[in-house]
């Protein structure tokens, strides 16, 4: 499948998931971030990524890469929910988590494609 046809649906279906989740975070924001923590990016792109390639080898190398991807992102989490609690204003408490998040996926980049076993 290709094209701007397909791309669109592709785009829809995956905005209209990410729309879903923020408005349910608004009433029950317990749950939106239970939601919002799981693997649901993920999963799109696992079923556009096979759906595209048919590549089986391609979307296990891509899961095992995510995995080692929580790393930098647990820093993302981390940096937000200490700034939130000193009461930094909300601008940038996203700008210093995510510089840095940027920092350890750096980091992540250089060092982790390295240790990973493909396998």
């Amino acid at each position: 499948m290709s094209g701007i046809p397909y791309f669109l649906i592709k785009t829809i279906i995956s905005a209209l998931l990410i729309a879903a989740v923020s408005e349910l975070a608004k009433r029950f924001p317990s749950t939106g971030g239970l939601i919002a923590a799981m693997p649901l990016t993920t999963l799109l792109v696992l079923i556009w990524l096979y759906v595209d390639t048919g590549d089986y080898q391609l979307a296990a190398t891509f899961t095992r890469s995510v995995l080692f991807a929580i790393i930098p992102t647990i820093f993302f989490f981390i940096t937000a929910l200490f700034l939130f609690r000193r009461g930094v204003p909300f601008v940038a408490v996203l700008i210093l988590s995510f510089v840095v998040f940027a920092a350890a996926a750096l980091i992540h980049q250089i060092f982790i494609p390295n240790v990973i076993p493909n396998g």
